[in-house]
């Protein structure tokens, strides 16, 4: 069962590779796979349960993933040590201009559920 979850990520993944390498702009592959695996799971072809315990087990791991860029960028740190405040800088700001998006488009996102469930009319 795992190993059918695990085949079907990576073939999402392989896939958004693939049309990545012959897009004619730089496009991220995997956000075409987000996209992808969007698409699919919205036009219910493909089901949840077919990924979701893979899914929730990368999800409750997911801080593993970040140890390797850390590292990476701690080995760089001589070559950045003099850019590093324009770093902190800009990575704060956008930090905060994220997190402030996030937050509105949650308030919004509240507000039109709740006026909808008032005029009586589903989400589907």
């Amino acid at each position: 069962m795992i190993i059918r979850q695990l085949t079907i990520l990576f073939s999402i993944s392989f896939l958004s590779e693939i049309i990545s390498s012959f897009l004619p702009f730089t496009f991220p592959a995997s956000l075409l796979a987000m996209l992808i695996l969007f698409v699919l799971l919205a036009t219910k072809l493909l089901s949840i349960k077919y990924i979701e315990n893979v899914g929730n087990f990368l999800q409750h791991n997911i801080s593993i993933f970040f140890i390797p860029p850390a590292i990476s960028l701690i080995d760089e740190f001589p070559y950045i040590k003099e850019k590093i405040l324009p770093i902190l800088i800009i990575s704060f700001i956008s930090f905060f201009l994220t997190f402030l998006a996030t937050a509105y488009t949650v308030n919004i996102t509240i507000k039109l559920q709740e006026r909808v469930r008032k005029n009586g009319k589903h989400i589907k």
